[in-house]
């Protein structure tokens, strides 16, 4: 990991930064194993900053794409990806605020500094995807039965004697 990709948030006071690049799918190694191919395209912008608070925040744009395997027909698909992450750096977990209190914009997070953006980034990737991906326009399979059907015990009623 270089320098210049690490987001040291003891510095944002004095100095935002941005992040930007492009990257393939295969690149990530997480991503790398969910991915029915290491092409596709990632681009992030990353930026790390104080807001009117103080508070530490971190924000994380993906847009781009990567092929997954439908479970449903197993055929390979494009999968598109848009992330707009905000995260909140704090200090320790006392400066984690109580969960009902949380927004659904925003994710608190204990910081580790300095934080790898290459790691942020594959970790957003890997939220964006879908657990059981599935071709859009594909339906649900119907399941076979392999069993002939049985005869209801009461069909003896209705024959004739």
């Amino acid at each position: 990991m270089r320098d210049e990709d690490r987001i040291d948030p003891t510095t944002f006071a004095t100095k935002p930064k941005v992040w930007k690049g492009v990257l393939k799918p295969g690149e990530l190694p997480r991503v790398a194993d969910l991915v029915a191919s290491p092409e596709g395209e990632l681009r992030y912008e990353v930026s790390g900053f104080l807001d009117k608070q103080r508070r530490k925040l971190v924000s994380c744009i993906i847009k781009g794409f990567a092929q997954l395997t439908c479970r449903v027909s197993m055929e390979d698909f494009r999968y598109d990806i848009d992330v707009e992450d905000r995260l909140v750096l704090v200090d320790d977990e006392s400066a984690l605020p109580p969960i009902e209190m949380e927004s659904e914009e925003e994710d608190f997070v204990v910081a580790e500094v300095p934080l790898d953006v290459r790691n942020l980034v594959e970790d957003a990737v890997i939220l964006a995807l879908p657990m059981i991906p599935r071709k859009p326009g594909i339906e649900e399979v119907p399941k076979v039965d392999d069993k002939p059907p049985r005869e209801s015990p009461f069909a003896a009623l209705k024959r004739p004697k």
